[in-house]
């Protein structure tokens, strides 16, 4: 009978036309309930929708999958299939892509978007494809601040101060310009370091310095729009050959607008910086003349920090700042 049952279901499927299903697996750090995972739900249910069900992505939050670093290999592997990666790891791998968060390169989140959907973004998702994956869709990581234990609104104030500086070329640019006493981090270390005084100060985009509590441990927060990270969506090359040509175009077509993803993260941003200064959190937002003391630091050491970061970085320079020149600074 348990013969006769399997036989009818495969009779049946046959004559439905239906076919077995492929899983995506996606992972990512961000936990449940965040924009960004909004961004992947929504993913989801369209390519569910355009393939019939032929295609599940499976979303897993919270870092559950490991670190954003060993989940890039792992997507270079195979092992699994696609990410939401934030811009600090995608330029651990293609460090052209440090390029666009150089410290005190940008002013405004529109000039950032339009350099990246123009033809530099092309050029930098190739860089990606060299890798053996493809990135699908430019994301929002989102501007980068300092927090501090004190106000170092005025630049001098950070002029040996003791700083956690992350494990990218970009923390370490801003750092050492403005002489600070540094001790590079994983981020995971952050919030203990800070308690214990070995660190009084760091940088963090807003949505995590509240998230994560850090104002617990260094309260004063200073608006210096001094880097911006955009991240990505990204697939394995060895998922996409697995696939139909059809399968991989929906995979590509159905993704919610870069734009959507970008503005409800910087919504959540502003809405979580809001929250913490009514709670009584010490926000400072820097008058142009401090954010230029800042960035007078910083900009001389711009092409030793472009030369050091390798590949064909020293190349695209001079297009990166054609590109933000075309886009209105």
């Amino acid at each position: 009978m348990k013969h006769l049952l399997i036989a009818a279901a495969t009779t049946a499927c046959l004559a439905t036309g239906a076919s077995a299903q492929t899983e995506i697996k996606l992972a990512s750090i961000a936990p449940a309930g965040t924009p960004w995972i909004s961004h992947l739900e929504a993913w989801e249910k369209n390519v569910e929708a355009a393939s019939n069900g032929e295609l599940d992505i499976v979303i897993y939050p919270s870092g559950q999958l490991g670190n954003e670093f060993d989940t890039f290999k792992q997507i270079q592997r195979g092992r699994i299939d696609a990410a939401s990666l934030s811009g600090g790891v995608l330029s651990a791998f293609v460090p052209e892509l440090a390029l666009m968060s150089t410290p005190y390169l940008f002013d405004s989140a529109d000039t950032i978007d339009c350099v990246y959907d123009g033809e530099l973004g092309e050029t930098m998702k190739s860089l990606v494809a060299e890798k053996k994956v493809e990135l699908l869709q430019w994301g929002e990581t989102g501007w980068v601040h300092v927090y501090a234990q004190d106000d170092l609104s005025d630049v001098a104030n950070a002029d040996g101060y003791k700083t956690r500086i992350a494990p990218h070329d970009m923390s370490r640019l801003l750092w050492n310009s403005v002489g600070a006493n540094g001790t590079e981090l994983p981020y995971a270390e952050t919030p203990a370091a800070l308690q214990t005084g070995l660190v009084k100060a760091g940088e963090s985009a807003e949505v995590s310095y509240v998230a994560f509590g850090l104002g617990k441990v260094a309260p004063h927060f200073m608006m210096t729009y001094h880097m911006h990270q955009a991240g990505g969506i990204v697939i394995s090359e060895r998922t996409m050959k697995k696939l139909s040509p059809e399968h991989q175009q929906i995979l590509r077509d159905s993704l919610p607008s870069t734009q959507s993803g970008r503005d409800s993260i910087r919504q959540m941003g502003v809405a979580l910086v809001g929250k913490y200064e009514q709670a009584g959190g010490p926000v400072h937002r820097l008058s142009d003349e401090q954010r230029a003391a800042w960035k007078a630091k910083v900009e001389p050491n711009w092409p030793a920090f472009v030369a050091g970061l390798g590949g064909r970085s020293e190349e695209l320079w001079p297009q990166v700042l054609t590109a933000k020149a075309t886009c209105g600074e």
